[in-house]
């Protein structure tokens, strides 16, 4: 399956050569890239990096979606909770599902910046609902004479 990612992100090298390198919506700081692909019920979910967007991309090496249509809508259940997910039909590397992150990354200063924004989100896509949290500090009570007297909260 790890070939299906590298076609992914070759398929969009040549897009981004051939029709999308230059345009004002790229990112000239970025290039083309996978992070963080793992399983997902029987497929690969990750998120592509290119110059102009940032996407989760749900990947299988069947041919499990071949009739949906383009543009067609389904959500999936990652532990995070329900994420909609656009199919794309390509022939170069088959039928697959994303759901948009990004849809401009002109402001990323960096790849290891959205390298970086990239991993946290599959972090907290598969992170489950409900898991540690930051404490929060107990407030005290403030009396009436200490707010009055500006002592504040003693």
């Amino acid at each position: 399956m790890t070939d299906l990612v590298e076609q992914l992100v070759e398929h969009f090298r040549v897009i981004h050569d051939q029709r999308m390198a230059g345009l004002p919506l790229c990112n000239p700081a970025l290039d083309v890239e996978a992070v963080g692909f793992r399983n997902f019920e029987d497929h690969r979910l990750g998120i592509l990096i290119t110059p102009w967007f940032m996407n989760l991309v749900l990947l299988s090496d069947t041919d499990a979606w071949g009739d949906w249509q383009q543009g067609s809508k389904s959500e999936w259940t990652l532990p995070a909770g329900l994420h909609e997910f656009t199919t794309c039909t390509d022939d170069d590397i088959s039928t697959y599902l994303t759901a948009v992150l990004f849809r401009t990354v002109k402001d990323f200063p960096d790849p290891a910046t959205a390298r970086a924004v990239a991993e946290e989100i599959m972090e907290q896509l598969f992170a489950e609902p409900g898991g540690a949290r930051p404490a929060i500090p107990e407030e005290k009570p403030v009396s009436r004479r200490a707010l009055l007297s500006g002592l504040g909260g003693t």
